[in-house]
């Protein structure tokens, strides 16, 4: 239990928008094993580093266009990681039950 605590800690504060923390959240109640587990891990720690870096690289920006340019990165980087998630989490769960479920919560949660 103490494990599965810690990734619910992490899903926190890594600071994800709150629809996709929740999406998170109900997978993992949903399913906790390992094939879960270990490709949400691998995606927040993805995810920090990829903010780390926008704010490295905003901080030395010396124009508006320069920002602007760099967070339309930054959010197209954080799609391609969600992406990747949704590949790892595809992969490890290729045979299950789960696979419906997952696309149905995903597919929900990232509609615009």
């Amino acid at each position: 239990m103490k494990e599965l605590a810690s990734i619910y800690q992490q899903i926190y504060v890594t600071c994800l928008d709150r629809e996709f923390e929740t999406v998170l959240i109900n997978l993992l109640e949903y399913n906790s094993s390992k094939y879960v587990e270990i490709p949400i891990r691998r995606f927040l720690h993805k995810y920090i580093t990829t903010r780390e870096e926008f704010w490295c690289q905003f901080r030395k920006c010396s124009s508006f266009d320069d920002a602007f340019n760099l967070y339309y990165q930054y959010e197209k980087n954080k799609c391609e990681l969600i992406d990747s998630l949704w590949d790892d989490l595809s992969f490890a769960l290729d045979n299950g039950p789960l696979r419906c479920d997952l696309g149905i919560i995903m597919k929900d949660s990232m509609t615009f």
